[in-house]
Formats: C-alpha cells, structure tokens, sequence
C-alpha cells in the first residue's frame, strides 16, 4: 500500500540520522525496510505515525540508533579519500595560478577549517532529519556554513600573506605537476564516490583560473573572478546538497 507523505518523510528522515551516525548503507536499508513494514500495518489498521514511534520520532530514531552498532571501519575506509580530495580542494588552484606556497599557518589552518566545515555539515543534517525546519530555514543555515568557510579561508590566506613567510615555493614546473595531481584525484574521487560532484565543483572552482593563467589579466581582477568563483563554487554544492535531500525527502516535493 502506498504510505502517507508523513510517514515517507519519517523514513526518509531516519535513513539521513543513520547515515550521518556512521552506521551500515546495508543495516540502514533493513531499518528502513523493517519500519515501512510496520507503517504500512499501522496505516491499514486506521493509525498513524505515532502509533509506530509512541509520539516522539525523535527520541524513536535516537533509540534506534542507538541500538545499532556504529561502522567505524566503514569510517575509516574513507578517511584516506577524503583526504587526499581536502588536499586537492586546497592546493589544486594556486597551483593552476602559479601561487602556491606551504607555510604552517596553512598547513594547520586550512585542514582545520576543511574538518570543521565537514562536521557543521553533518551536524546539520542530523538536526535537520529529527527537526522540522522550514525551506527558507534551512537555506539559511547551509548558506551561513558556506560563507563562514569562506570567510575563515579567506582570513587565512590574508593573514598568511601578510604574516608568515612560506618556508617552500615550487618550481612552476613542479606546480603544474602538482596540479595535474590534483585533477587526477578529483576524477578517482568521481569513481570511487559514483557522483559527478567531485568533478563538476573543481571545474567550476578551477576552471576559471586555467584559463586566466594564459591571459594578461591584473592581479586584482583576477582576485575578484576567483573569489567569485570560489563562492560560486559553494553556492553550487548547497544546491547538489539540497537536490539530494529533496530526492529522498517527500517535503521538499
């Protein structure tokens, strides 16, 4: 029987708390499959979603997750992908630019920021499956982690500017290299994950500063397009975030 936009919500919703709890793609597929089975009962029997989570999804998904064992393996697995993508993300265009430069100030900054980032985004998912936040909402907040991201990189790379002298620049020959690397990972990272997105964000990101390294453009206009771009770039991942999440959440519908 078909469920009611409620209760696909909910199950929707739990398979997004799981998800973003580390627990197994396969373990949450039986979840799921488990609680539509008893919605479906529940709602030929004249009840609702309460009847099924005593009133509380909330405290219905904690416990269930609770329960469940989390895969710090299937954690860990990714770890040395994730990784090595932060570290393209990173260095990719200032060495399409011919500016890169190490320094500890960006050694320990950027990493720093990129986990701190990734962790926003997962708490607020977490938030969001338990949560019944409105569009505008959570629209708000993706966009508030995006520009604090940036403003935080931004901070960094003015600070290092300023403050810190690198204590290795490459050989553009070698930044070239470098950024060949860099592309290379994004396309494994295409592969691995079965997602465009590690392709399609690099380009848009990057793709702008490969093609004004080989144009006579001031240092200032080309500042303002890569910034530009870089926020873009933000601004065009939210929306893969949210175009996901609608595919699965009936009340984005």
């Amino acid at each position: 029987m078909r469920l009611s936009k409620e209760s696909e919500e909910f199950i929707a919703n739990l398979r997004l708390y799981l998800m973003t709890s580390g627990k197994k793609d396969s373990e949450i597929k039986d979840i799921a499959e488990e609680l539509r089975a008893h919605l479906e009962e529940a709602e030929s029997r004249g009840k609702n979603l309460d009847s099924v989570t005593g009133g509380s999804p909330e405290a219905y998904m904690k416990n269930v997750s609770s329960e469940m064992i989390t895969d710090f393996y299937g954690l860990i697995k990714f770890m040395p992908m994730f990784i090595l993508l932060l570290i393209a993300y990173f260095i990719t265009g200032s060495a399409i630019r011919g500016e890169l430069s190490f320094s500890l100030l960006k050694l320990a900054a950027f990493p720093l920021i990129g986990v701190a980032s990734i962790a926003a985004y997962i708490v607020t998912f977490r938030k969001m499956a338990v949560k019944k936040w409105s569009k505008k909402k959570e629209f708000i907040i993706f966009i508030s982690i995006q520009l604090i991201t940036v403003g935080l990189m931004s901070a960094v790379l003015l600070l290092d500017i300023f403050y810190f002298e690198p204590f290795y620049i490459p050989s553009r020959e070698v930044m070239w290299i470098i950024a060949a690397l860099g592309v290379l990972i994004f396309i494994i990272g295409a592969i691995w994950s079965k997602t465009w997105i590690t392709i399609i964000l690099p380009l848009f990101l990057f793709g702008p500063d490969f093609v004004m390294s080989f144009m006579d453009i001031d240092e200032m206009t080309a500042l303002y397009v890569s910034m530009g771009t870089f926020v873009g770039g933000f601004v065009l991942f939210m929306l893969y975030l949210l175009i996901q999440n609608k595919k699965q959440n009936p009340r984005y519908s």
